[in-house]
């Protein structure tokens, strides 16, 4: 059996699963405070299933890039257990997870993940391949660069289309809330397992935007 943990955004979620095959999830919009809501849904969703925490066999959690707080709390929970429970873990890029639906019907895919105060982090994928560093920028300067031959998917999706202002501009795009589904997050770190790449428990930290990135952004909105 395997845990899956998302606290990437406001939409987290657990999940169950055996050898990467969904058995339960759980997933709810976060009143900002995944620490008082994150260890008791794990609890739920294990007596749901009459599972024992030591009947887990590896963790998976999604690594960012998302909110600071909200990652901190899902990857410290995730590492807490694999220490404690001396089982492997396995960190998923969240802007993974977003685009994995749609590998297979798009070439270039850009994952959009909310980096709040306006502003969203971009990861741009060329056959499910990162073509450079995830970066963060201002929406009202990510629009004026949307172009028609990349598909654009993740949360801040539907971040953007909420500003009226935006969303003509933005029609090659999936909007979907919740955007991430429990069972990739299983189905990838399962497979990650299976072909031995766990990771380094001393060495697997969450993905977050930098200070020089959230200054540049700044920057360009002055």
């Amino acid at each position: 059996m395997e845990l899956s943990i998302d606290t990437s955004t406001r939409f987290a979620s657990v999940a169950i699963s055996k050898e990467g095959q969904l058995i339960d999830k759980l997933s709810w919009k976060s009143q900002r405070n995944h620490s008082v809501e994150l260890v008791p849904s794990i609890l739920k969703l294990l007596e749901t299933q009459s599972i024992e925490i030591h009947d887990l066999d590896a963790i998976f959690v999604a690594k960012g890039p998302g909110a600071f707080s909200a990652l901190r709390v899902g990857m410290s929970t995730a590492k807490t257990l694999s220490f404690g429970l001396n089982i492997p873990i396995v960190g998923i890029s969240t802007a993974e997870i977003e685009i994995h639906p749609f590998i297979q019907n798009h070439e270039k895919i850009n994952a959009l993940i909310p980096a709040g105060r306006n502003r969203i982090y971009i990861a741009e994928y060329n056959r499910n391949v990162l073509s450079s560093p995830i970066k963060v920028m201002l929406i009202e300067d990510f629009v004026t660069q949307i172009k028609e031959n990349i598909f654009y998917c993740g949360e801040g999706v539907n971040q953007i289309l909420e500003q009226n202002e935006f969303s003509v501009k933005f029609n090659n795009a999936k909007n979907e809330i919740p955007s991430r589904n429990p069972e990739i997050l299983c189905r990838l770190g399962f497979e990650r397992v299976r072909m031995n790449k766990a990771d380094d428990l001393a060495l697997l930290e969450p993905e977050y935007v930098t200070s020089a990135q959230i200054n540049s952004a700044k920057k360009n909105n002055s």
